[in-house]
């Protein structure tokens, strides 16, 4: 159970999750939350999103960490012969970067939706038939134009751990590409993960990787059809890495594709850092590369 919460500190709107913040990262505003609620309707009364008045900050506040974004809030009108028929249309949007997470926080509703596209059914045949809902808490602090975004309720995932596992290797994300039509040619890019993660790395193909020491302050980079049959063995150019970082081919590169993306990574920290194929460096750290094929 989920308690009610006791630090809201501007009006509140508490929305039910769904496909429009993951595909299209925005939602409709209602009538009654942006007159009962926000009393925005005269706050935000442009149409295009490069209006300057239209801008608006968003703070996620989300596992006691706080990161800021951007947004916008439109209003469309529409024309003499619909306007007695149709109310104007408020829409909240905001960045990229915001939709990411909040399809990371929201896996179940994610996937459902993903279902829901793939399926092309309507959003209340899929939720009728996997019937849960997840909850965000939108607040409006007018003095300073800013939405505050922090979940409320969560859907607990089945299988923690998969979904966690299909999350760090951006599966969702190339389902998402596929959906699109935007898959071909689109790399997935890691973040870092301390060594002892590598275990987990079963089924991560078609890769980049870097391998880094923090100790020894040195770099490696390497490619791998398949990471963890790479990993079977020691990098002897770097055995005491601490942490490493996974960029994700699309299966349309193949092998040779993967070797020259492999060949002009090094080759281009080897203009950055000291190096062991002496090739001439701006040595931009103290970091040394520790690769020793090196294209000249």
């Amino acid at each position: 159970m989920v308690d009610e919460r006791k630090d809201v500190e501007f009006p509140l709107w508490r929305k039910k999750v769904d496909g429009s913040l993951f595909e299209h990262a925005q939602t409709v505003v209602p009538d009654w939350v942006k007159d009962g609620v926000f009393e925005i309707r005269d706050v935000f009364t442009e149409s295009s999103k490069k209006h300057p008045s239209s801008e608006v900050t968003v703070e996620l506040n989300h596992d006691g960490k706080r990161s800021t974004h951007q947004g916008w809030v439109t209003t469309t009108r529409f024309g003499e012969k619909w306007a007695k028929k149709r109310n104007p249309v408020m829409r909240f949007f905001f960045d990229n970067k915001l939709k990411v997470k909040l399809q990371q926080i929201f896996t179940m509703s994610h996937m459902r939706d993903l279902e829901r596209r793939m399926r092309e059914c309507k959003v209340s045949e899929i939720e009728n038939e996997i019937p849960f809902y997840e909850f965000l808490d939108i607040e409006w602090d007018s003095e300073n134009r800013k939405f505050i975004f922090k979940p409320h309720y969560i859907q607990a995932p089945v299988y923690a751990e998969l979904f966690s596992k299909l999350q760090s290797k951006r599966i969702l994300e190339r389902i998402e590409n596929e959906i699109e039509g935007t898959s071909q040619g689109k790399i997935s890019k890691g973040d870092w993960k301390p060594k002892s993660e590598m275990r987990k790395e079963i089924v991560t193909e078609n890769v980049i990787y870097t391998l880094i020491d923090l100790n020894n302050l040195e770099v490696y980079v390497g490619e791998a059809g398949n990471l963890a049959n790479r990993f079977k063995q020691k990098r002897h150019e770097i055995p005491e890495w601490t942490h490493y970082r996974v960029d994700q081919l699309p299966d349309d590169f193949d092998d040779k594709m993967r070797l020259s993306l492999e060949r002009m990574m090094i080759r281009s920290l080897a203009s950055l850092l000291e190096n062991s194929a002496d090739i001439e460096s701006m040595r931009i750290s103290e970091f040394v590369l520790k690769n020793k094929r090196v294209d000249r």
